[in-house]
């Protein structure tokens, strides 16, 4: 009995270890890579992968490199790849499929990254490439081919040419390089420019004063202070010119202040208007002129005490005294008036006296016309009497 049950126990170990090396075989080896359709990558070149080399997905194992095949007519990407899956890949028009390094010591894998865009329909044509190894890489730095290696190329060119213009005396560096005369120039410089950096240490001349000296620095520190200040005015539209550097307005009445002024001055040019005829019309300048010279002379016989009753109201001090005494007669007689003095002053200020004397007026002239109307009675009594 416990003989068939060791026996038992043993079959059952055996037939499981035989069970798991099956499931093992199958899942782990190249017999589970038919259950997805293969991919189908052309490359322009297989960049040394072989049938069997590892398919990594996102650093994930997931297949193989069934085979590899070479159409020869067509020439952009003769290469054709194989590669068998395990499980299917979402590729997308993103997708990026290259041949890379599987480490730093060596080996192949197919790098692919499914990318994150638009999902590629079943049966789209993929395209791959290849990179190349670190020792191709270095390689071509050497060769001078890349980005790496032509930019070194260049470097080392760059280089090559200071070197011959360092040997040519008809570049700068050549004459500093081999000639006397242009090292003592520079030497030369080197001495002044150290004499000037003494000087204005010493604080001497304008900038070392404005290092040295306080005072100095103070009034340029205001200067600048003020500057400043001036340069803010300027940008906005408080004063003057920022007025008419920043406010529209007036830039566009400037501007038309500057039109007018432009078209009057054509005007003037082409003799239109009064100013045009004066600098065109030759003989409205020489009337103009004649006009001038008569004011001329009139001003000249104003200054003449002698010359007429103007020029001795301009001129002579004792007629101009007796002007001033006159005024001042008038306003001493119009103050009288203004102040009821005199007769006239009270005829003038008295409201009464104007109205009694309106009334006197009106009686004097009612008795007149009362006379102008008897008088005609009167002339006729005066020829009857005479008659008789």
């Amino acid at each position: 009995m416990e003989r068939t049950r060791r026996d038992t126990l043993l079959g059952l170990v055996f037939f499981g270890t035989l069970a798991f090396l099956l499931w093992a075989t199958i899942n782990l080896t190249d017999l589970a890579l038919d259950r997805v359709a293969p991919l189908v990558v052309h490359f322009p070149d297989a960049g040394s992968a072989e049938a069997g080399t590892n398919v990594m997905v996102l650093g994930k194992k997931v297949g193989k490199v069934g085979a590899i095949d070479v159409d020869y007519d067509r020439a952009d990407l003769p290469v054709k790849m194989t590669i068998l899956l395990r499980e299917p890949i979402p590729l997308t028009d993103k997708a990026i499929i290259e041949v890379r390094d599987a480490g730093v010591l060596g080996g192949k894998q197919v790098y692919i990254d499914p990318g994150r865009g638009t999902r590629l329909p079943d049966g789209a044509e993929l395209r791959g490439a290849s990179q190349p190894s670190a020792f191709e890489r270095i390689g071509n730095i050497a060769d001078g081919r890349g980005e790496l290696g032509q930019n070194l190329n260049g470097a080392i060119t760059a280089i090559r040419t200071v070197f011959q213009n360092m040997a040519d005396e008809e570049t700068t560096i050549g004459r500093l390089t081999r000639r006397r005369d242009m090292y003592d120039e520079f030497l030369q410089v080197g001495k002044n420019l150290n004499t000037v950096l003494e000087a204005v240490t010493r604080g001497e001349g304008t900038i070392g004063r404005l290092v040295v000296d306080r005072g100095m620095r103070d009034d340029a520190m205001r200067f600048l202070a003020n500057l400043a200040a001036v340069s803010d005015t300027l940008r906005s539209t408080d004063g003057t010119l920022g007025t008419l550097l920043n406010d529209r307005a007036t830039a566009q009445n400037l501007r038309s202040v500057i039109g007018d002024l432009a078209a009057i001055v054509n005007d003037a040019k082409d003799g239109k208007g009064a100013l045009g005829r004066i600098l065109r019309d030759d003989k409205l300048a020489n009337d103009l002129a004649d006009s001038l010279a008569g004011l001329s002379a009139l001003l000249a016989k104003a200054n003449d005490p002698d010359a007429g009753a103007f020029g001795a109201l301009m001129s002579d001090r004792e007629t101009g005294r007796n002007l001033k005494m006159t005024i001042a007669n008038l306003r001493d007689v119009t103050d009288r008036l203004t102040q009821a003095e005199g007769a006239l002053g009270i005829l003038i200020n008295d409201k009464d006296l104007g109205v009694r004397l309106r009334r006197i007026f009106t009686q004097v002239s009612r008795a007149l016309e009362d006379a102008r109307e008897a008088a005609p009675i009167g002339n006729f009594v005066q020829v009857l009497l005479g008659a008789f």
